[in-house]
């Protein structure tokens, strides 16, 4: 009976294994208070999503791993287990400082007898794991050197789930599904080595087609044999289990094992490993990317979710003032009362919130127990329970509010502010007394701003800190595109011939230089433009505004602020960018309006557009016929009257183009009678 011979080969009480861990810094001070992998995703503990994904796999027995708040981490777990059909243990180590040192210890518990699951607690996935584990027990079977399959989800550049900033880089082997070689891909490279791919060319000795891929996200979803954890005990500097594990595994030739790969489409897969992908995730939470790990689905015992048109989620013990306005991807937790003409959108609310009139929330988060008093905004932000903005506060952008902080009335948050109600050095000396800071929360506000401690970065010390940013919570590539560095160690970044001088004697001016000429090497533009998977379109939108902006319409020659002086020194960027007829037709609409918008006065806006209209057709990086394209397109004859005015500015100059190409063509057809004549 061939089908219960399978069941019996399958009878093993499947595991999986969750580090409850992030082992980084990226949501901090929050997880100074809490663990990262509790934190309220649409109104859910994080880490419920994590196991909602092991119990539709069929998963049996989950073993939770965690270090920092382990207290809050086991409660929360056994309130869950409650309701589980999955057996959970938690397995706490105060001394956990990595991946590597989890995997340590979970072989020394000896707690592992078969295959198993290893995932992180930040997961979010609606996909079912049959097929890719039915392929790693008969891979298993056939050969015992096959250790661990990582599942990997082909993703557009563009897609929104994909972490950036932080890549990674596989070569692959289609026919036996083997990963031969792994290289994480950062936006921002400390050194040119960093931004070379290394490969043993051994390889192709057995492998003669491969696949080098930069279209796939990392699930960190694995399957693992018993012999991961066993390899982790033998190899003590193995922390990352990507960095480390999976690429020492490739490159080395005395442990002989390999690893393989399942490739997924159609389904969800995500980790919230930084504030920017905690915004992305919850925003295809509310979309319905996740279906069915959705609002409406009620994952927490006592949640009652409606689900209404707009993508609009509300329990029902919301107050909703008659004049408020609730627009689209809003969820509102229970007993959260709403006032008059407040305005939310893009947003989740969490239970027990007070929010007062003439209130504007847009892509913000707000966690449970906060109070928002009257004419307050709230810009794409993270506001942690139990904070308190008084009346008139306006928090910019970015911004990260943890526990219990009050921000003074009007109080203006700058963006990317960390805040905290924690004392310095609270979370090692209890004792420690909070001083707050006026001039950050105001007069009668309590916080202070949060810095992180020297030394406490989790990365790499030589990696780029631009690479953080790109990861925070609604930050820009814009702003760091065309904009000078403030660490003192940024000229490292610029092997130029300005790399002597010292670093005081460096104006920002010139740190900008170098870094837009540095941009200018294709290699690094190409990097840059695929490590933060941005297409062409989405460069020349950011790009070509980015150095308009340092252009001073009044400015003298030689100030090195003229619209030529400018374009000569950072024109070559926008060339980069364009390839093709399409390209040039859409670089001088990105022209055209980024002039009219970037100067508001017509006749300053004149003045850089015309120059650099011409500067643009001089150097071909917008020919003839693009130019002529764009001028009699409906697109270019419609907008503001700023942009009307600036396309006037342009007729003599398209007239010229015109009367020339007229000229050629009458040219030729006196060539054509003159060689008719001739015969």
């Amino acid at each position: 009976m061939p089908p219960k011979e399978k069941v019996e080969s399958t009878e093993q009480v499947l595991q999986a294994v969750i580090l409850a861990d992030s082992f980084d810094e990226r949501f901090q001070p929050i997880t100074l208070e809490t663990a990262r992998c509790l934190l309220p995703l649409c109104n859910v503990p994080l880490i419920s999503y994590t196991f909602e994904f092991l119990a539709v796999a069929g998963v049996q027995e989950v073993f939770v791993f965690c270090c920092s708040h382990s207290d809050k981490v086991k409660a929360f777990v056994k309130n869950y287990e409650k309701t589980s059909n999955m057996k959970i243990n938690t397995i706490v180590s105060q001394e956990l400082m990595s991946v590597g040192d989890a995997m340590r210890e979970l072989d020394a518990k000896q707690l592992i007898d078969t295959d198993f699951i290893l995932v992180t607690g930040d997961v979010v996935s609606n996909m079912k794991l049959d097929q890719v584990l039915e392929e790693h027990r008969a891979r298993r079977q056939a050969d015992k050197s096959a250790i661990m399959t990582m599942v990997l989800k082909k993703a557009s550049p563009q897609h929104r789930s994909r972490s950036v900033g932080d890549g990674s880089l596989f070569v692959l082997d289609q026919g036996s599904k083997e990963c031969l070689h792994y290289q994480p891909v950062k936006a921002f490279k400390s050194t040119r080595e960093d931004r070379r791919m290394t490969m043993n060319m051994e390889i192709f000795d057995k492998h003669p087609e491969v696949q080098i891929r930069n279209d796939l996200i990392d699930c960190q979803v694995d399957i693992c044999s018993v012999e991961v954890p066993a390899l982790f005990t033998e190899n003590f500097d193995y922390q990352d289990i990507r960095a480390d594990f999976v690429h020492g595994i490739l490159t080395s030739d005395l442990l002989g094992k390999t690893i393989h790969f399942h490739e997924v489409t159609d389904v969800y897969a995500a980790r919230v490993r930084s504030t920017q992908m905690y915004d992305a995730v919850s925003k295809d939470i509310i979309s319905r990317w996740t279906f069915p790990m959705v609002p409406d689905s009620n994952l927490q015992v006592g949640d009652c979710y409606e689900y209404r048109r707009g993508l609009v989620y509300k329990e029902k013990s919301v107050v909703l003032s008659r004049t408020c306005v609730v627009e689209e991807k809003v969820v509102i937790g229970a007993n959260t009362q709403i006032a008059e003409r407040a305005v939310l959108s893009n947003c989740v609310i969490g239970k027990n919130c007070i929010i007062g009139a003439n209130v504007k929330i847009d892509n913000a988060y707000i966690w449970d127990n906060v109070e928002i008093k009257d004419n307050c905004v709230v810009q794409h932000s993270i506001i942690a329970n139990n904070a308190v903005l008084e009346q008139g506060v306006t928090i910019n952008k970015g911004c990260l509010i943890s526990f219990k902080v009050t921000v003074g009335a009007n109080t203006t948050v700058p963006a990317y502010s960390r805040l905290t109600a924690l004392a310095e050095g609270e979370e090692d000396d209890s004792d420690a007394e909070l001083i707050s800071d006026p001039a950050v929360v105001g007069a009668t506000g309590r916080g202070r701003s949060f810095t992180e401690a020297e030394g406490s970065d989790d990365e790499d010390e030589e990696e780029d800190p631009k690479n953080k940013q790109v990861n925070m919570l609604a930050f820009d590539m814009s702003e760091l595109l065309l904009a000078a560095r403030e660490q003192e160690n940024s000229a490292s970044d610029f092997e130029s011939e300005a790399s002597d001088l010292e670093e005081d004697q460096i104006s920002p001016e010139e740190e900008l230089d170098r870094e837009v000429a540095a941009t200018l090497d294709p290699l690094e533009l190409n990097t840059l433009r695929m490590a933060t998977f941005s297409n062409f379109l989405e460069m020349r939108k950011r790009v070509i505004p980015g150095v308009l902006k340092h252009i001073d319409p009044v400015a003298k020659p030689g100030s090195g602020k003229t619209a030529k002086e400018i374009l000569s020194r950072w024109g070559p960027l926008v060339g980069k960018m364009i390839h093709d007829v399409d390209d040039q037709i859409d670089g001088a609409h990105v022209l055209h309006r980024a002039c009219a918008s970037l100067f508001q006065d017509v006749a300053q806006a004149q003045k850089v557009f015309a120059p650099a209209l011409r500067y643009f057709y001089d150097e071909d990086i917008l020919e003839e016929d693009a130019i002529l394209e764009w001028y009699h397109s409906k697109r270019s004859q419609q907008g503001t009257d700023t942009e009307k005015k600036l396309r006037e500015v342009a007729t003599p100059m398209i007239q010229y183009l015109e009367q020339s190409d007229s000229d050629e063509s009458d040219e030729d057809d006196d060539e054509e009678e003159d060689d008719e004549d001739s015969e």
